[in-house]
């Protein structure tokens, strides 16, 4: 694994345990540790966008209540939204 690459994880990881709520912390940080390793940097990228948005916009985004058309993070939200099936 290349050190960008793996600095964008570990950022990621990082950014997934501090969100501000505990229970955000803990719903993005199961996310995050459960497909973080399987990615390739594009989507690492797009994790990365999809993490730093604020609580609320993360929570619209899992209940499927946003316009995908106006998302470019669409496979990042996919697996997003089958992360929130299972949990």
């Amino acid at each position: 694994m290349n050190l960008n690459k793996h600095n964008l994880i570990n950022k990621i990881i990082y950014r997934s345990l501090y969100r501000g709520s505990k229970e955000m912390d803990l719903f993005v940080s199961s996310f995050v540790k459960s497909i973080v390793y399987d990615l390739d940097l594009s989507d690492l990228q797009n994790l990365n966008n999809l993490i730093n948005l604020n609580d609320e916009d993360i929570i619209k985004i899992s209940n499927n209540q946003f316009n995908k058309n106006n998302f470019k993070m669409s496979r990042i939200v996919d697996l997003l939204l089958r992360f929130k099936q299972k949990y």
